[in-house]
C-alpha cells in the first residue's frame, strides 16, 4: 500500500480504488442488499434520469442504474464540471462526457438538489463550438 497523506483533484473515483477501507465499505452494502433497498437505487435512478432527461443541451443519458454519463449538444463536460464544482455538486468527466455516480444511499432530496445546481448551471451556458480531443 502506498502511504498518502492528501487527495488530490480527482482521486476521489477510481474503477479500480479497492483499497480496505472501500472493501470494507462494499462489504457493508452486500450485506444490505435486499428487495426493498435495490426499489429504493432503482427509484432513485428513475428519478436522476429523468430530471437530467428534462435539462437543456442534454443530447443523451447513458450508463445503468445510478451510474451515468450525459453528453451535450453544444456545451463542453469540463466547463459543465467546473461550474458544478463552484456550486458544490461533485461530478466527473469521462471523455466528453459529464459523469455522475452517486452513492446507492442517495435520497430523493439530494437527486432533486443535483438536478436543481445542473439545471442552474446548463441554463446559464452558452453554446460552445466542439472543442479537438487530444
Amino acid at each position: 500500500m502506498f502511504p498518502y497523506t492528501a487527495r488530490n483533484p480527482g482521486t476521489h473515483g477510481s474503477t479500480f480504488g479497492g483499497n480496505p477501507v472501500v472493501c470494507a465499505g462494499a462489504n457493508v452494502v452486500v450485506d444490505r442488499l435486499d428487495q426493498s433497498f435495490l426499489a429504493q437505487v432503482s427509484e432513485r435512478a428513475v428519478q436522476l434520469r429523468t430530471g437530467l432527461a428534462k435539462l437543456p443541451h442534454v443530447k443523451n443519458i447513458s450508463g445503468i442504474g445510478l451510474m451515468v454519463g450525459i453528453e451535450f449538444f453544444d456545451v463542453q463536460a469540463a466547463d459543465v464540471l467546473a461550474a458544478c464544482r463552484e456550486k458544490g455538486l461533485l461530478v466527473l468527466t469521462a471523455k466528453t462526457r459529464l459523469r455522475l455516480l452517486p452513492p446507492l444511499t442517495v435520497s430523493e432530496h439530494e437527486v432533486d438538489m443535483a438536478l436543481e445546481v445542473l439545471a442552474e448551471v446548463l441554463g446559464t451556458m452558452e453554446p460552445t463550438a466542439p472543442k479537438e480531443q487530444a
